[in-house]
């Protein structure tokens, strides 16, 4: 089994909030609930040609290679040097955040001024950073930030759904991945949001018609799939639950997937 499928519960970045009405979450470990991670390369605008200097170009380079290590060190190399543009400050921050560091990337996005044209940039990393951290109340006011500057974009819609889920106010979480729909019907990470966000609240024939396409999809990914276990087993369908997890999972982490989903049902 992949590294991704064995973290436990804890450790997952889960929007996925259980209301008051569930039971805690005390011996269930290994569930496995995918939310829909940023895509934190597509933050920044383009570079100009001037500031891609060599140094800059290896931290890219070793971030996209996954060594986020050597890409940290290259990076504080390449803010020593007083080249730096916000967009790479805001480049950092992300790869810090990948690296698991929102409190350095928080130091980061901070510098990046108001009036900067990174600033929305800035602002996600700082919503994400302040999520990562368990402190949603914060991270809401940076994607209110982010929403006054691009009420439009549909990672700022998105990042808004997530923290706002993480708040158990779904209603209101529902209305930003359904704003995402209305300008990209096709855009994944809404859909996948939005369906377990429908779950939590019992519209479970919604959330299953949202998955459909995904799942069915070439391309559905372990995290598609496990998700739509999550829904199915919410729905109290074990069923398909148990056939879409151990698709990914083994037998024994699907068996427990489930006692876990039959706990934490809301009640008819």
């Amino acid at each position: 089994m992949g590294q991704t499928m064995k973290r436990s519960l804890t450790s997952i970045k889960s929007w996925l909030v259980l209301t008051a009405t569930m039971m805690p979450l005390v011996g269930c470990s290994s569930i496995k609930i995918f939310n829909s991670p940023p895509v934190v390369n597509e933050i920044n605008a383009p570079l100009p040609k001037a500031d891609a200097g060599s140094g800059l170009r290896m931290a890219r380079a070793t971030s996209q290679s996954g060594d986020l290590v050597s890409s940290i060190q290259l990076y504080r190399t390449v803010i020593a040097s007083k080249s730096a543009t916000p967009e790479v400050l805001v480049e950092f921050g992300d790869v810090l955040l990948r690296n698991g560091s929102p409190d350095d990337a928080i130091d980061v996005y901070s510098q990046v001024g108001p009036r900067s044209s990174a600033r929305l940039g800035a602002l996600l990393g700082l919503t994400r950073a302040y999520l990562k951290l368990g402190e949603p109340v914060k991270a809401l006011e940076y994607a209110n930030q982010a929403q006054a500057l691009g009420p439009q974009d549909t990672r700022v819609l998105v990042d808004r759904g997530v923290v706002l889920d993480t708040l158990t106010r779904h209603r209101e979480a529902q209305e930003c991945y359904r704003a995402v729909l209305v300008l990209e019907p096709r855009q994944v990470s809404a859909r996948n949001d939005l369906a377990l966000s429908l779950a939590l609240t019992g519209q479970f024939e919604e959330a299953i018609a949202l998955m459909n396409p995904l799942v069915r999809s070439l391309a559905a990914t372990p995290r598609v799939r496990e998700n739509m276990a999550v829904i199915y087993g919410l729905k109290g369908d074990a069923d398909h639950a148990a056939t879409l997890s151990r698709v990914d999972l083994d037998e024994g982490a699907t068996r427990d997937n489930l006692a876990f989903l039959a706990a934490v049902r809301l009640p008819k």
